[in-house]
């Protein structure tokens, strides 16, 4: 006759291996958790001995690319705090923050390890004065991007004509006038040689009419339209030549260029004297 097994210490032994197995399952765990524990606590101890660490203190902030703005408008918009750690530091955010002054195009802000920021600006070229329902400056992508008085902006033309149009600052000059506007301005710069602008008062913009330039001498008003703006300065130069010549530019009320090659001058001009009788 077989013999019966013992089921009793069988039993006794599967539960015996199963208690173990949980322990140093448990203790493993117990273990992982330490270490991460330790870990966590080694790294922050890391980071907060970084974050006072003299070596990555801020020394220098290296401004570029400014022109126009003063570099302590730009100091105060980055806000970076005397001493401030460059690992508390967010590159991007400061960049985001200098984007807010009227000037700057575009920026960008990086670290130059272990104690330097280097800010690179570009700023926005002014074109024109463009006077709307206020006076605004104007950059080569037609956007106002500053308000401004032609006293402050001796340099640049002065565009009337635009109220109406809800312009304010921050908008951008619709696409037809702002190419009519480009066209003149390119033009006008082209001519400085013989027409400075101190010689030029501003210019009126009409939406049928073109362009009036009106000459600081006399406020004088020249027509010109908005086609073939070179060849109509070309012929202004010839009419003031000619003029000045004969002793009649104050003389001038008038000038009409809009025409293909002709140039109309209207004036209080004397009266040819009448030939004597013989």
């Amino acid at each position: 006759m077989a013999r019966k097994k013992n089921r009793y210490r069988s039993k006794r032994s599967r539960r015996s291996g199963t208690l173990r197995t949980w322990l140093k399952t448990a203790l493993a765990l117990l273990t992982l958790v330490v270490s991460v524990v330790l870990l966590s606590g080694a790294l922050a101890y890391s980071y907060h001995q970084l974050l006072e660490a003299p070596w990555l203190r801020v020394e220098e902030i290296r401004i570029t690319g400014s022109k126009h703005m003063d570099n302590r408008e730009i100091l105060n918009t980055l806000g970076v705090p005397r001493n401030a750690n460059v690992l508390t530091l967010k590159m991007a955010k400061l960049a985001e923050r200098l984007q807010s002054l009227p000037w700057v195009r575009s920026a960008v802000v990086r670290l130059d390890l272990p104690a330097r920021i280097v800010v690179e600006i570009t700023e926005r070229e002014p074109t024109a004065v463009i006077a709307a329902e206020d006076t605004f400056l104007m950059d080569k992508e037609g956007k106002l991007f500053m308000q401004t008085t032609p006293e402050q902006s001796p340099d640049l033309v002065v565009m009337t004509g635009f109220s109406g149009l809800g312009l304010r600052k921050g908008s951008v000059l619709p696409a037809g006038p702002f190419n009519e506007v480009k066209r003149l301005t390119e033009t006008i710069d082209k001519a400085r040689n013989w027409l400075p602008l101190k010689q030029i008062a501003g210019c009126n913009w009409q939406t049928d009419e073109g362009f009036v330039l009106y000459t600081a001498h006399n406020n004088t008003p020249v027509r010109l339209g908005t086609e073939d703006l070179d060849a109509k300065l070309d012929r202004l130069r010839r009419v003031f030549g000619m003029l000045e010549e004969r002793h009649l530019l104050d003389m001038v009320t008038r000038i009409d260029l809009d025409y293909s090659n002709r140039a109309f001058v209207e004036g209080n001009f004397p009266r040819p004297k009448a030939p004597h009788a013989s």
